[in-house]
Formats: structure tokens, sequence, C-alpha cells
């Protein structure tokens, strides 16, 4: 009896060493991704509506471990905001301004996996993740003119924070939603801060404040497509010659992406 308890514990040893090493057979590296998705500004201007507009961006990310990367984030970015679709407020009816401008937001952030996450193996093929990091803004040439321009800065700081959901599809690649805010040093994103002052002539004078909402920010959900850039160690590593490929990791062998368009 002793003997067979000893030969079912290594067995299931060996088992889990061999399972342990085939993990790191493929190790991910980085990864490149495009998304695309709305956003939403908080700012001065109707700040009880919520205006969506579009936004559509890249990144890359250098992997560090199972868990940390490195992400370099790009989107362009456009805002909006209006007085005179707010059916709320008679105050900032009457004010009546307006804007509708266009950014480039870069930034840089660290991105941390809830769960480890291994490209193929349907075990570990999902994570929730958080980002947070530092960017900036840069304004672009605005389609419109508005009043208090001049108030404006050449660029933005700001405090990025993402929450995402990331799942593997098939081999290398992914699909993800996340959720974005950005708080900024800005509070003229639409061109009004609190302290400054809005005279209209007509029909008589009258002073407008802003609605002294602090800094501006802006939210913005997307969704988007990935690819883990792989190094693959072992047995299963890339020959010298070879075509790039990849092997799945459920009860077998799986063709990669790219061998589902070869001809049989």
């Amino acid at each position: 009896m002793r003997t067979q308890q000893f030969l079912v514990i290594l067995f299931l040893g060996i088992s889990q060493i061999g399972f342990a090493q085939h993990l790191q057979l493929r190790e991910v590296k980085g990864e490149i991704g495009l998304m695309g998705g709305l956003a939403s500004y908080n700012g001065d201007i109707s700040p009880q509506i919520q205006f969506i507009s579009n936004n559509f961006g890249a990144f890359y990310k250098k992997q560090l471990n199972d868990y940390v990367g490195i992400r370099v984030n790009y989107e362009y970015l456009s805002l909006v905001g209006n007085d005179l679709q707010s059916p709320i407020s008679s105050y900032e009816f009457k004010r009546g301004l307006s804007f509708f401008r266009k950014f480039h937001d870069i930034s840089l952030m660290g991105e941390f996996h809830f769960f480890r996450f291994i490209t193929g193996n349907k075990r570990f093929r999902f994570t929730p993740y958080l980002g947070f990091g530092i960017g900036t803004l840069l304004p672009l040439t605005d389609n419109e003119t508005p009043i208090l321009k001049d108030t404006v800065g050449k660029r933005i700081i700001t405090m990025p924070i993402n929450l995402g959901f990331k799942y593997n599809v098939t081999g290398p690649w992914n699909i993800f939603a996340e959720a974005t805010y950005r708080f900024t040093s800005s509070d003229k994103l639409d061109y009004f801060a609190d302290e400054d002052t809005y005279t209209t002539l007509f029909p008589v004078v009258t002073n407008y404040q802003a609605s002294t909402s602090g800094k501006d920010q802006y939210f913005g959900l997307k969704m988007g497509v990935s690819y883990n850039l792989l190094k693959v160690h072992g047995p299963d590593r890339m020959k010298k010659g070879n075509k790039a490929f990849y092997q799945a990791n459920k009860g077998g062998d799986k063709k990669s992406l790219f061998g589902l368009f070869k001809r049989k």
C-alpha cells in the first residue's frame, strides 16, 4: 500500500513539473493593439449632460512578467459640449456657450493583470487589468472659433486610469474592453475656467459664471483587438527558415491562426 501511495505521489509530482515547464514554452514579451470607442467630457459647459464623441487609437505594451507591463498609449480624441442642449438649467441655456475640440492623447502607463495570463492556455486565457500613469493632451486646430479661445494653454497634463478585461480568442489574438478616466491639470478643455466671466450684450448686459466644477475631466469606453508578441522556448521553438507558428494548449496541438489559411 505504501509503495502504491508513493508511486501515485511521484506521478502527480512529475506531472505538475511537466505541466509547469510546458506553460513556460511560450513567453509573452509584449503586446500591440488597436481600439475604438466613445468619450464623454465633464466640465463647465452643460455639466448635467453627457455629450458623446468618438475616439480611436493604438498601444504598445512591454510585458515585464506574467502580471506587470509598461504600456505606451495613443488616442485621437474629440470632445464636445453645448449649453443650448441643456434642458435642466435655464441659466446654462441662456449662457449659450459651446465648444468642439480634437486632441492627440499620449500616455505612459503601468498595467497590472489581476490573474495570470498565458497565451493559448484555456486555464489562463482571460484576466481583468488595471492601468494608471501620466500623459499629455496635444490640442489640434479647432473646427469652430470659440469666444473664449484666448484662455487656452498649449499642452495639458493628464492622469489616466484604465480598468479593462482581456480574453485570449485564439493563438496570440485577444479581444479586450476597457473603461478610461482622465483627470487633467486644466480647467480649460472647454475654454471656460471656473474663475472666468462671460458677458452677453443682448438682450441686456448679463454676466455668466462657470459651473465651479474644478478641473475638467473626460471618460471613455473602448473595445479592441490585440496581438501578443511571443518568444517560444524549448521543443516548440521556431526553427530557422520556418514560418511563424503557434500551438495551443488544450488536450493536444492546434494549428495557429496562420495555419488556417494553408491548403490541405
